[in-house]
């Protein structure tokens, strides 16, 4: 089984939004555990109102979630994190992970954030991640290429796919489905971006 976990030591910058519709699209060809370490548990939430494809399970103790690896009956498991960089949930996790996907917003404080994170908790543990920006106004794209230049000039990983910060993407939350399963006005242009996600991640990690 491959891990892969989404971190920020920031909250709002969706971190639950990103594992949620990450195991969505996962779920659609192979076999996904989703564990939810945060302490608020909004994946769990989000999850059970509605029916998902993937399996969930609310995890916040350090060391069970050190073994998460010893698990066989899944392909991929997909963990959302706490926003707390000295949560010991938090450590475990990115130490027992293969990839790391950072959700950010372009905004220079958010940036900033970021940085600290990956210096401080990525880096050292020397697992593979890229920086994901979230919630992009549609009418600044530009700004949020000029952020990702950024990153990279900081030697940084950064997709070249953003999360445009479309109403959907809240709306689904609400009833409780993941983007790839909502209706209404956006969906497919939001699920879409996800979806970009997913084909860089194939073709960087081989997943």
């Amino acid at each position: 089984m491959k891990i892969l976990s989404v971190v920020n030591g920031k909250g709002g910058v969706g971190k639950t939004t990103t594992s949620i519709n990450l195991a969505a699209i996962y779920a659609e060809k192979y076999r996904v555990l989703m564990v939810d370490s945060d302490p608020q548990g909004s994946a769990t939430w989000w999850a059970e109102q509605g029916e998902p494809k993937f399996e969930i399970a609310q995890e916040t103790d350090p060391k069970l979630l050190s073994k998460l690896r010893s698990i066989s009956e899944y392909d991929l498991a997909i963990c959302d994190t706490p926003p707390a960089l000295r949560s010991d949930a938090l450590i475990a996790v990115v130490k027992a992970s293969d990839y790391v996907v950072l959700p950010s917003l372009p905004s220079p404080m958010d940036l900033k954030a970021l940085i600290d994170t990956v210096k401080g908790t990525i880096s050292p543990q020397g697992v593979s991640h890229r920086v994901l920006l979230t919630r992009v106004d549609p009418r600044r794209i530009n700004d949020a290429m000029d952020a990702q230049s950024s990153l990279m000039a900081k030697g940084i990983p950064v997709f070249n796919s953003m999360i445009r910060g479309y109403a959907a993407h809240e709306k689904s939350v609400l009833d409780g489905v993941p983007i790839t399963q909502w209706k209404g006005k956006n969906a497919r242009e939001a699920e879409s971006d996800y979806q970009r996600v997913v084909d860089e991640l194939q073709r960087e990690w081989g997943n």
